[in-house]
């Protein structure tokens, strides 16, 4: 195992969870849009992740823009008595992105300019309370991927420290 993929595996959460918590910023800043360019009301996105394995992306990297040793998981140091399952050094990627299309809030309001001839207006289906919890939870898995960070770093430098004698 490279020395620095503890800080690439944390750097893509870090990337990840970042862009899921642009897409609920954008949900909650357009929870009252009623018109867009593709017409009709603002329609909530979501973010779907995907784990790859990171020795893939590693040795992909590598081949590609060095001329180092290829990547070798350390969960699969070869045990002859004691046969386990060795599950792959995985990261997590933004698979897509994508648009809830379920119906639209209806509001009577027959002042609105986007009102229907019934006096309708569509509003987004956002719910505020959801949004802030997806938001409060993306936080967390960004604080948590900020602290693997930090760890890795002290190992660093503790290990950096034992070699300077």
């Amino acid at each position: 195992m490279g020395f620095l993929n503890s800080f690439d595996i944390s750097g893509y959460g870090l990337s990840a969870q970042r862009f899921r918590i642009n897409i609920i910023s954008e949900n909650i800043a357009n929870a009252n849009t009623t018109r867009t360019d593709e017409g009709g009301p603002y329609r909530r996105k979501e973010v779907i992740f995907k784990a790859v394995p990171f020795e893939n992306i590693i040795n992909k990297e590598l081949e590609n823009n060095a001329d180092f040793h290829k990547y070798e998981n350390p969960l699969d140091e070869p045990s002859e008595n004691n046969a386990q399952a060795k599950p792959p050094i995985e990261t997590v990627i933004v698979d897509k992105v994508v648009r809830d299309d379920s119906k639209p809030i209806l509001k009577y309001d027959p002042t609105n300019p986007d009102a229907n001839k019934d006096g309708y207006v569509a509003y987004p289906n956002i719910n505020p309370v959801i949004e802030m919890a997806d938001l409060l939870e993306a936080t967390r898995a960004y604080q948590a991927n900020v602290a693997a960070f930090q760890s890795a770093k002290t190992m660093a430098n503790s290990a950096i420290n034992i070699l300077q004698g």
